[in-house]
């Protein structure tokens, strides 16, 4: 084959320049045509014209792009000379924008599985300092809220290790899939835009992404020139926590060299909630705090990119910090005469350990340093067979030390390599389509009081091939995927001691027998396990298609069968885990229903879902909807089983021993639910998971719009409900946009969740009420943004049936935000 250059020298340059108008005849300013397998992008001007000069390449295929109209394309085919190309875009009612998490790059109305995608501004409307809640008002998006402070997105009632997180289709490489206390280490400060895949999208992110993927696209690496210097400065205040938050983000070009910078910072003190904090409140809780939920938190972003027309290369360095507090999060449990004897150190500690905590008397404090170093890079037409080659890896180094007390408990690091090289290949008998290549190293590693996990080093390596073909008004697209996932795990002690009083009303000497059989077992030190190294093979495939079956209305149905590896968490948890208050026990142990754990291994399986999705859409006109339904069986379904069994706290034990009996008594009874943890066991069992989410619109003038949405999840297995799936809820929202003002007012009805658990408690319902203005102006050659926003209005207790912390960690009360923001 000729390389490309060879190619070019045999191509004489054309031209091609045009009109881009919408259906009305207006022409459609700020549109962007690209040449697909150039780097070459032209955007139209305010009379809808544009022109591209000297393209290098004889095949030309044009797309059209502009966020308010359908998206538009015209393959030219093999041409000799300059070209006059004309576009007529139907415009849509919803923002369109370009997709980049999926395989082939397509619009939010274009896709074939059900995807939303949130645009810069729109972020800056819903931002909040956690991933899980700025994205919670996402339909089939809630949050699994750990406080204020934490939070990761549940996507259709998927956590943890089935939602991939990654930046700009990168892993996000922290260890926030380990624990709902560990924040996810990835913000949108500064974010274009931020994709939710909802349902398995495992062809191109693996068996991570089974439930969903986030995906969070910022421009730390410049793809293109800019033609000048450009960014946005913003500052603001929120009363609710005392909370102050400024950022930076520039980017600009010096010839073909192109750079970003970006930084943030946010700090805040204790969060006010409308009463107390625990639902059965002790009688020397404070009112109207939430103890222990204050964040400093500081975020630099460096990168620069060599950009030409036949592709780009880039490189860019994070640096984050965060110290936060973690609301109900308590390491060990004292009476109060050891918390007198502390509390001097505490306060000596408390100014020294975390700015902006003033409110907080004890608890643990998680100090988070990251480093991630990313490169990616992009080469159009390398071989004639290809029309793009991407590369892309990075490099992280996340650490968090969970304090208290002044002092390092438990210690969580994850060293981590991700590497992605994916190439698009020409049209090939109507087929076009990506190949792709994913190699993932991790070694991970928890030290400490809270080690439930051994160190453990974990590599996968995938291959991907997805194709897209359009017949008619229909885009069909199917796919597979291969990965290879092995474990290596420490040799790891598992000391579980189970209070046997609890089960059964057996005789007195029964009783003292079983105690003096746990204190023998207490002199031991648990029973060491060695692992073989865990190898597992998934095998994803997918068939779906959009069809627009008349201009602005489509149809979408994906078919898809997914395996996903189990997490390291799930296969080798054997501890305490005090974060979620329970002990944990791993798949790969054999514990019996009296609380032994054998020691033998069990096999372990891999886990298989078969999903459909249905989704309809409309989006042109003064109303429209998308409505999708879902049902996903799986197989292997890995959860967590509430045992009914207790683990004794040695602590406790120790702590109370030579106290004279009287007083041991009235610790007794003080401590009895501090005594122990329930011990949840990691199982496998057939699932089912189904539901909906609709949004909806109807516009009521030009600068009116109603939106509606809801969403509804079901889902069981082994003939039990699963734990922690969100209730139903409604929400609708009135919005204004003039010319230079802008509001809306929203409100959302949570339902009360009854459909339960084992084990598992109601949670009542609350309604939140929101509203934001926005007044623009232009001053100093500059234009400026000043913004309010109110959050929770009416002031109500609003416990969340998806967090751990539902009974210890209401959401905050009322809140109103004011800034700031210009535009450069």
């Amino acid at each position: 084959m000729q390389s490309a250059a060879t190619t070019n020298q045999s191509v004489s340059p054309v031209s091609v320049s045009g009109t881009v108008t919408s259906a009305s005849g207006k022409p459609v300013a700020g549109a962007q045509v690209k040449v697909e397998g150039t780097r070459r992008v032209a955007v139209t001007d305010s009379q809808g014209r544009y022109t591209l000069t000297d393209l290098p390449v004889r095949h030309i295929h044009l797309h059209v792009y502009s966020d308010r109209y359908i998206h538009g394309d015209n393959d030219l085919g093999d041409v000799d000379g300059d070209q006059q190309v004309n576009f007529v875009l139907e415009p849509a009612s919803v923002e369109n924008i370009v997709v980049t998490a999926t395989a082939m790059q397509s619009s939010v109305l274009e896709s074939v599985t059900p995807v939303t995608v949130i645009g810069a501004e729109e972020l800056k409307k819903i931002q909040q300092p956690t991933l899980g809640e700025t994205l919670k008002s996402t339909p089939g998006v809630h949050s699994t809220y750990f406080g204020p402070v934490s939070s990761s997105p549940i996507i259709r009632g998927n956590d943890g290790p089935r939602v991939k997180i990654v930046q700009n289709g990168l892993d996000v490489s922290d260890v926030s899939r380990v624990g709902p206390d560990h924040n996810v280490a990835s913000n949108t400060s500064s974010a274009t835009q931020v994709e939710v895949l909802r349902g398995p999208a495992t062809l191109q992110f693996g068996s991570g992404a089974i439930g969903g993927v986030v995906n969070v696209v910022d421009r730390r690496i410049p793809q293109y020139l800019p033609t000048g210097v450009e960014g946005e400065a913003a500052a603001s205040y929120s009363t609710v926590d005392n909370g102050k938050y400024g950022k930076v983000d520039v980017t600009g070009s010096e010839g073909k060299l192109a750079y970003h910078f970006d930084a943030f910072s946010r700090d805040t003190q204790d969060t006010d909630i409308p009463g107390y904090a625990s639902l059965n409140p002790d009688d020397d809780e404070p009112r109207g705090t939430l103890e222990n939920s204050s964040m400093d938190t500081t975020n630099v972003t460096a990168g620069l990119s060599w950009v030409e027309d036949e592709g780009y290369f880039g490189f860019a360095v994070e640096k984050l910090d965060n110290l936060y507090g973690v609301p109900g999060h308590s390491h060990g449990h004292h009476d109060e005469e050891h918390d007198a004897e502390h509390h001097e150190e505490e306060e000596e500690h408390h100014d020294e350990d975390m700015h902006g905590a003033e409110d907080s008397d004890e608890g643990v404090v998680l100090d988070v340093a990251m480093t991630r170093y990313q490169t990616a890079g992009e080469w159009h037409t390398p071989i004639d067979f290809l029309t793009t080659a991407k590369f892309a890896a990075a490099y992280t180094d996340y650490e968090h030390a969970e304090i208290e007390d002044g002092e390092p408990g438990t210690v969580f690091s994850n060293k981590s390599t991700d590497i992605r090289l994916s190439a698009t290949h020409k049209e090939l008998a109507g087929w076009h389509g990506v190949m792709g290549l994913q190699f993932n190293q991790a070694d991970y590693q928890a030290i400490g009081a809270e080690a439930f996990t051994p160190a453990t080093d974990s590599n996968s390596v995938a291959l991907y091939l997805v194709e897209q073909r359009a017949i008619g008004d229909v885009i069909v697209e199917l796919g597979g995927r291969i990965e290879r996932t092995s474990y290596d795990a420490a040799d790891t002690a598992v000391d579980l001691h189970v209070d046997h009083s609890e089960h059964g009303h057996e005789e007195e000497h029964h009783e003292e027998e079983a105690h003096h059989e746990d204190e023998e077992h207490h002199d031991e030190d648990g029973h060491v396990f060695s692992f073989d190294s865990y190898d597992f093979t998934s095998t994803s495939l997918s068939a779906g298609f959009n069809w627009e079956y008349t201009t602005g209305h489509a149809v979408a149905l994906t078919l898809s069968r997914s395996e996903r590896a189990p997490s390291l968490q799930e296969l080798f948890a054997a501890g305490q885990h005090l974060a979620t208050e329970t002990f944990e026990v791993g798949l790969v142990f054999d514990l019996s229903d009296d609380g032994e754990i054998g020691e033998g291994l069990r096999d372990v399986k891999e886990e298989v879902s078969t999903n459909l999705d249905l989704t309809f859409r409309k989006f042109t006109g003064d109303w429209g909807y998308s409505v999708s339904f879902f049902y996903n069986q799986a197989d292997n379904y890995i959860y967590q089983s509430a045992t009914g069994l207790t683990a004794l706290n040695e602590e406790h034990e120790e702590h109370a021993e030579g106290v004279p009996d009287d007083h041991a008594e009235g610790m007794e009874d003080d401590h009895a639910e501090e005594e122990g943890l329930p011990v949840f066991y990691f199982q496998q069992a057939d699932a089912d998971i189904w539901g909906m989410e609709a949004e909806g619109y109807v516009d009521l003038t030009s600068s009116w719009r109603v939106t509606v949405f809801s969403d509804l999840i079901r889902a069981k297995v082994a003939s039990e409900n699963l734990p922690r799936i969100p209730p139903m809820r409604l929400g609708a929202e009135l919005s204004y946009v003039g010319d230079a003002l802008s509001a809306s007012v929203g409100a959302t009805w949570h339902d009360d969740q009854t459909t339960l658990a084992p084990y598992e408690t109601a949670t009542k319902g609350y309604t939140l009420l929101d509203a934001n203005v926005q007044y623009e102006f232009r001053k100093a050659g500059l234009d400026w943004v000043v913004f309010a926003k109110g959050n929770n209005l009416t002031d109500e207790e609003a416990r969340v049936h998806t967090s751990f912390l539902k009974d210890q960690a209401p959401l905050p009360g009322r809140n109103f935000t004011l800034g700031i923001r210009t535009y450069f």
